[in-house]
């Protein structure tokens, strides 16, 4: 039996679709009240039927509910986080993301859960000062300039590494921005319906991105292959966002952006989102550290999965059928 945390976003829902398809149990903890019509959507797609899903519900933040989800469960997939790189949401990110990983791995050991899967980020490595390369080994200095998500990453994958010292078997990747189908309400499938509703500027930076079905296919060849107690870095391809928009764009048949946003005007619009939120407290929509990321031009140095003879798929016609599946959705 597999246990599934985050089974309602992004990666959560393609493992359990690939579970399912390799004929295993899947067990999805979900929190009281969750929407599962995203995730139902898109299971029905892929022709399977949710109800094969025992949706238990749980919270990372409840030991207890954990226990009991965990009884008879063989391997865990934790990929449920909080993306966020909003002011207010501090103090939920280390909560969520470091608490919540800390009694996973408690309950896991607890269990005697033989593998612990760990969904990570490329957020949660080491930059180096002045250079824009990154890989696995690239040691971790903290800075101010830091997102408290990028610190929240790095310090639930300790909480992981922590587990490893004390017997307990995991399988730890850091995938880039992901790209595939999701809920376009949320996560990274969002620039789709932000691409559909036009947007006049594109970010001058560039970053690293991988297929949704690369992540699950990654973490089961380190499962098969034994490539435990290790972290791989999970980048297919680099992209320029304007690269990005006009490839999503393409898949959707929307217009694309064809101006590069300035520094300076990424920050006046920042800057003016931010005294919008004081006034109306409506969020702002864009933050430092959007603009930073927006604006830098890191790569990821994938030769560590790549040496497991792994094969990442092309970006390209991952695009193209999470914009075929969003048009479906508009149309129905």
């Amino acid at each position: 039996m597999n246990l599934i945390t985050g089974g309602t976003g992004l990666v959560g829902m393609h493992f359990i679709a690939a579970l399912l398809k390799d004929k295993q149990q899947v067990r999805a903890l979900i929190r009281k009240g969750a929407d599962l019509t995203s995730v139902e959507l898109f299971l029905r797609y892929q022709q399977l039927d949710p109800k094969s899903v025992d949706w238990v519900e749980g919270d990372i933040l409840d030991v207890p509910s954990l226990m009991d989800a965990m009884e008879g469960v063989s391997r865990v997939i934790h990929a449920a986080a909080l993306v966020s790189f909003h002011r207010k949401d501090r103090d939920l990110l280390y909560q969520v993301n470091v608490e919540g990983t800390a009694n996973m791995v408690n309950v896991a050991m607890s269990a005697d859960i033989g593998e612990f899967v760990y969904i990570s980020s490329v957020a949660a490595l080491g930059r180096q000062d002045g250079a824009m390369e990154v890989h696995e080994e690239t040691e971790w200095k903290d800075d101010p300039e830091l997102s408290h998500y990028a610190r929240s990453k790095h310090m639930a994958e300790r909480e992981v590494w922590r587990g490893s010292e004390e017997g307990l078997k995991v399988f730890v990747v850091n995938p880039g921005i992901i790209i595939g189908i999701g809920d376009f309400d949320r996560s990274s499938a969002e620039v789709f319906k932000q691409v559909n509703k036009g947007m006049p500027y594109y970010p001058g930076g560039s970053n690293g991105f991988v297929a949704v079905q690369d992540v699950i296919a990654a973490s089961m060849h380190l499962i098969e292959h034994d490539h435990s107690n290790e972290r791989y870095l999970l980048v297919g391809e680099h992209l320029k966002y304007q690269e990005l928009f006009e490839q999503v764009g393409a898949s959707i048949g929307a217009k694309v952006p064809s101006k590069e946003a300035p520094l300076w005007l990424m920050n006046t619009v920042r800057i003016l989102s931010s005294i919008g939120e004081r006034l109306t407290g409506k969020r702002a929509f864009i933050t430092k550290e959007n603009v930073k990321s927006a604006s830098s031009n890191y790569r990821y140095l994938n030769e560590r999965m790549l040496s497991t003879s792994f094969k990442f798929t092309p970006l390209k016609g991952v695009i193209e059928e999470t914009g075929k599946y969003y048009r479906s959705l508009s149309e129905s």
